[in-house]
């Protein structure tokens, strides 16, 4: 099956997803969550893929989040839906019985670090620049982006407040721990990869002329494992269960 947004390979057992709008720096659209659901839902059905590994196309990014047009044209309902779009999908993502990497290059930002969260763990180029920056679009300068040039965010309501919505509030401290998340969270630094790794974000940091072959590598070595042993695992894992029952052969 072609899809619009993601070029997908299935190879020795690994399923390579990338998202492939590098013009974009693999910005996501309602197009690109539709077609990772379509995908994740193949991929857990095929006996023959054991790992999976997403990561993005071009040399600039792995994903810089929420396409900017998609942002610019949601009414006051759509700003609701896409919040569940992207939610329900990166759940999607976390669901999956086999083990997901997400192999971070360049900017991994906003919702494009929330989709990376979803993953079972994280390894890193080490030119990457990873943040949940969305506090700042609202903040007052210099702390704002240039690109903003002062304006106020579409985001934030009249009244009330608003944070990153793809689930990054959730899993960053369930990854690095709340107070370090908080630190994150409240600022909207961009972290070095050496900073991602010290605070646990990430699980390596693999030079940018080897990061390919570094990941293959290590999808290679998790794909030769029993797929039903990786999907047990996980579980185990996931649902903090104990194994105690006996074999059944």
């Amino acid at each position: 099956m072609s899809y619009e947004t993601l070029d997908i390979k299935i190879e020795d057992r690994i399923a390579w997803l990338t998202l492939n709008r590098p013009e974009k720096l693999n910005a996501l659209t309602p197009t690109s969550m539709h077609e990772l659901r379509q995908v994740f839902t193949e991929i857990d059905d095929d006996e023959d893929v054991c790992v999976a590994v997403l990561r993005g196309a071009g040399e600039r990014a792995f994903c810089a989040g929420m396409d900017l047009d998609w942002s610019e044209s949601l009414t006051r309902k759509d700003r609701i839906e896409q919040g569940r779009l992207g939610e329900k999908t990166f759940a999607m993502m976390e669901r999956l019985s086999i083990p997901v990497i997400a192999a971070v290059h360049g900017y991994a930002v906003g919702g494009g670090l929330e989709l990376a969260l979803a993953a079972d763990f994280i390894v890193c180029s080490d030119n990457a620049k990873m943040g949940l920056v969305e506090i700042t679009l609202s903040a007052k300068p210099p702390y704002q982006p240039k690109f903003m040039d002062g304006k106020e965010d579409p985001d934030q309501p009249e009244f009330g407040g608003s944070a990153p919505g793809w689930g990054g509030v959730k899993r960053l401290p369930q990854r690095i721990g709340k107070a370090r998340a908080k630190e994150l969270l409240f600022t909207g630094i961009r972290l070095d990869p050496q900073r991602a790794l010290q605070l646990g974000l990430v699980n390596n940091v693999f030079p940018a002329d080897d990061f390919d072959k570094e990941v293959a590598g290590l999808a290679q070595r998790i794909a030769a494992m029993n797929r039903y042993n990786l999907r047990l695992v996980k579980e185990l894992v996931e649902n903090g269960y104990d194994w105690i029952e006996p074999h059944p052969s």
